[in-house]
Order: structure tokens, then C-alpha cells, then sequence
């Protein structure tokens, strides 16, 4: 089941048992111990030392005869959030997010295909705008993965989107891909960002996932007098010459 990598093999338990807290496969509490000893193939001794570690960590906690459960106040400090837009905007002032609309909708092609779903999952749909200053700066559409957050029922302006969904449902996106494209504002654009048509904007497509992998979000911005600076750090692999590149935002 596990690849020989010098990792003790308590620990590597420990890592697939965090990653299922993280995604929720484990809501409230841990099975047994034995039962996870049947399941990874090990003596118990290997699953008591993995769960000690994560007690130690402050992750779990156990009950005297109850068994281990999961310490939700540490798994919301686990997260740390991925800010709704990562472009800067011209003037300093802080960005807010309003929100527009909340509903329940099925997945199109086009949305079940970024997703990862069939078409017509249940979803739900969040529209916002971004206002800096009282100025409209920015669009955003959200479709929420419906098999997780169905119940979902408000978000308010405060705080980011991602905190909200961890406070209603005990987690959130753990990682996401965006990709930036520069676009020409159209009549229908125009309209939601009071802007003049033909005037450049930036669209951002975020694509974030739990750490199953599984899709939670999928969302598409755009956003007008706003500045994107990266770094792109390159090295050649001297093994067979091939070059990488990290690009960070700065």
C-alpha cells in the first residue's frame, strides 16, 4: 500500500488519516483502532503511535471509552485562506465582495466539464461583485459543488468566501489553479462592471479542489484597472537538461 521512501510507516498512516479529516471522510470521530489496523494491514501498535502523533498535534482528541474524535477549532486553523481575487487594483483601498445572488442550479456542459460532474449536478450558484470605494472593480460567478454544500443558505459581504464555508460546513477548498487570461470587455461585461465596452479586463478562472482531489469550485471573474506582477524562477535539471519554472505572484 505504501511506497518504501524512508518514511516510517506510522507516519505515513498519519498523513492519509489527516488528508481524511481534511476532506471530511471523517466528519466527528476516528473508527477504531483495530479496525484501522485491518484496513492499512498493520498491528495496532502502528495506528496508536500515528493517532498519537496527530493528538499531539492538537488534530484529534481521545475520550476515555468513547474513542478519538476530531478537534474541529484546529482543523479551521489547519486552513489558511486563498484570497477571493490575487491581482492588485490601481488605488489602495480595500476590495469587499457583495454578494448578489445565492441559488441551487444543475451544471451545464461547460461548468460540469471544468467540474469534473455530470451534466446537471446539483450546484450552487453565488454571484458577486467587488467594490472598491463604492466602485464596482470586479464580477465573479461561483458554482459550488452541490453535493457538499446543498445546504448552503447565505453568504454575507464579510469575510472571505472560503472562511464562510468552513464556518457552515467544517471545510473548504485546500488547493486551486487560476489561470489569467486578458479579454476585451464586451457590451454584457460592460453592463455588470459600468465600464465602456473594448475596455481591457482580466479574466480569472479558479479551479480549487479538497485534497481528494475533488472539485468544490469552480469560478469565473473578471476584473477591470487591476495589475498582475509575476516572478518566474527557472533551473535546468542536469540530469537530463530539461528547464523548470516556478511563477509567483508578487
Amino acid at each position: 500500500m505504501f511506497e518504501s521512501d524512508g518514511l516510517p510507516l506510522y507516519l505515513k498512516i498519519k498523513n492519509v488519516i489527516l488528508q481524511r479529516i481534511l476532506s471530511c471522510t471523517y466528519t466527528d470521530r476516528l473508527p477504531g483502532e483495530l479496525i484501522l489496523a485491518d484496513e492499512f494491514n498493520v498491528a495496532r501498535g502502528t495506528i496508536k503511535q500515528a493517532i498519537d502523533s496527530l493528538v499531539s498535534g492538537g488534530m484529534v482528541y481521545r475520550e476515555q471509552g468513547k474513542g478519538t474524535f476530531i478537534n474541529r477549532d484546529a482543523l479551521l486553523k489547519h486552513y489558511t485562506d486563498l484570497p477571493d481575487v490575487l491581482v492588485a487594483f490601481g488605488t489602495p483601498q480595500p476590495v469587499q465582495a457583495e454578494v448578489i445572488s445565492l441559488l441551487a442550479t444543475m451544471a451545464d456542459h461547460d461548468v460540469a466539464r471544468q467540474m469534473g460532474l455530470e451534466v446537471g449536478s446539483q450546484l450552487m450558484r453565488l454571484e458577486r461583485r467587488m467594490l472598491q470605494s463604492d466602485r464596482i472593480v470586479g464580477h465573479s460567478l461561483s458554482w459550488l459543488n452541490g453535493r457538499f454544500y446543498n445546504d448552503l443558505s447565505h453568504i454575507d459581504d464579510e469575510g472571505t468566501l472560503y472562511s464562510q464555508l468552513r464556518e457552515a460546513f467544517g471545510y473548504s477548498p485546500t488547493h486551486a489553479r487560476e489561470n489569467f487570461a486578458p479579454v476585451v470587455c464586451d457590451p454584457r461585461l460592460a453592463r455588470l462592471l459600468g465600464c465602456e465596452p473594448g475596455e481591457a479586463l482580466f479574466k480569472i478562472e479558479r479551479i480549487a479542489r479538497n485534497p481528494d482531489d475533488v472539485v468544490l469550485e469552480y469560478s469565473i471573474t473578471y476584473v477591470k484597472n487591476a495589475t498582475l506582477s509575476l516572478e518566474i524562477a527557472a533551473n535546468q535539471n542536469a540530469a537530463d537538461a530539461h528547464w523548470n519554472c516556478k511563477i509567483v505572484a508578487r
